[in-house]
């Protein structure tokens, strides 16, 4: 059987990799990082009936203690003078999940599939033959595959290593990921605001979100930009916190970490020769909330039907593309649309953000979806509100027309892979892209 090389053991390389495996192929997961060190310290949320549908992992085998259902929510405007507030009921309760558990679970699921590990193994590149990609470079030396599976990460070694003839976009730019640094504090009183959820857009007048999550336990601190963060910036917006919920103690218990998150819509190019990118390295998140647990191990299971359903042919970018073609038609599109949305928001200065708050041009519904119910005739609804300022009103609106437009490319892909047709379709979706200009007042 054909041998698969899976570079990182990230979630959406991991769901591949046990559904591989399954099926009798020759999976190796090659991870930088010891298993144990493997996931944030630090919950996500993502749709708890996913793992069972991929892997029979049933809620049942969550660890007690490894999961809570997240408080209501309130988004405050970039001025703290506006507050929009959700309520959530039963079945729209917001869960989390630690991260290490979850990773836990899907290692052993791949491990009881047959999936071998090495690791403690970086690896350092694409093994090549002319443009084909043949295997990895690792630090334990060359490993030659039929097909390399790329779950290592935004700046994967893998990913940059590609010859450009792949033409598969290699760098992130500016505003194409959200650098964040987030840690958990121990809790001082009984504390527990109405909303314990605080969302902050334009934190402090800056180009991201931070949020503050009163736990019954802990308060969980996120401190997020668009640009790379310091050690002093995080320290005062820490302090600039604590001022404001005296509740916040001094000592760390979970985190302390910096992480960084695909914030942009997919790769349009996910394959090539003897490779396929998921996840992280393909960009797969919802651009507005930076989620990408759900879309990436969907990725990882439309990659395994693609590859099973080939077994025994040369895994060519021919015969990867309907993986690509399916996953932009299922998950790209909506991400796309959402990508819109957040870069008008971001092209904005933050006076604008609070204009659409204090307007109510932004509401509770809007945000409930991270912005996929912003849609076009609804926001027009809100017109007379918004013609207040109508350059910042439509440039809110420029945004969704051009997010619906590349959100329509990305769901008529070209049938079959044929470099000409890929190359004129992916020129159609970069020219709906809006670029974020630099820090704003």
């Amino acid at each position: 059987m054909q041998r698969i090389l899976v570079a990182g053991a990230g979630h959406g390389g991991l769901v591949a990799a046990a559904k591989l495996a399954k099926r009798g192929f020759d999976v190796t997961v090659i991870e930088k990082e010891a298993r144990a060190a493997l996931g944030h310290d630090w919950e996500d949320r993502f749709t708890f009936s996913l793992p069972e549908t991929l892997l029979g992992i049933r809620e049942a085998d969550f660890p007690a203690g490894s999961w809570r259902v997240r408080g209501d929510c309130a988004f405050i405007s970039p001025a703290k003078r506006k507050r929009v507030e959700i309520f959530y009921d039963e079945t729209q309760a917001q869960r989390v999940m630690w991260r290490k558990p979850l990773i836990g679970l899907l290692l052993d699921a791949a491990e009881a599939a047959g999936v071998n590990f090495l690791f403690e193994t970086p690896v350092l590149g694409p093994l090549l033959q002319g443009d084909r990609v043949t295997g990895l470079r690792t630090e334990a030396g060359e490993m030659e595959a039929a097909l390399v599976i790329d779950a290592a990460g935004v700046f994967s070694p893998v990913r940059m290593g590609l010859p450009a003839a792949c033409e598969i976009e290699q760098s992130p730019q500016r505003g194409d990921l959200f650098y964040a640094w987030r840690g958990y504090f121990n809790k001082i009183d009984g504390t527990m605001p109405r909303c314990p959820f605080e969302v902050s857009l334009y934190h402090e007048g800056e180009q991201g979100l931070s949020w503050c999550c009163t736990n019954p336990d802990s308060v969980d601190l996120l401190i997020g930009r668009i640009d790379p963060l310091t050690d002093e910036k995080v320290r005062v917006q820490i302090g600039n916190y604590k001022k404001d919920h005296p509740w916040i103690g001094d000592r760390l218990l979970h985190g302390g970490q910096y992480g960084r998150i695909p914030v942009r819509r997919p790769l349009t190019l996910l394959v090539a020769d003897g490779y396929a990118a998921v996840g992280d390295s393909a960009f797969m998140t919802t651009p507005m909330n930076g989620m990408g647990i759900d879309l990436s191990m969907q990725a990882g299971a439309l990659l395994a039907e693609t590859v099973a359903a080939n077994v025994g042919q040369p895994m060519t970018a021919e015969v990867l593309w309907e993986y690509n073609r399916r996953y932009h038609i299922e998950y790209g599109a909506a991400a796309s649309k959402n990508a819109g949305l957040k870069n008008a928001l971001l092209s904005l200065p933050s006076a604008g953000v609070d204009f659409l708050f204090e307007q109510s041009v932004i509401q509770a519904a809007d945000l409930a979806g991270a912005g996929k119910n912003m849609q076009l005739g609804a926001l027009l609804g809100k017109f007379v509100r918004g013609m207040k300022n109508p350059p910042w009103f439509f440039a809110v609106l420029r945004g969704l027309i051009k997010g619906g437009k590349a959100a329509g490319l990305y769901a008529a892909p070209p049938q079959a892979f044929d470099r000409a047709a890929i190359r004129a379709w992916d020129a159609k979706i970069r020219a709906c892209d809006l670029k974020i200009a630099g820090p704003q007042a």
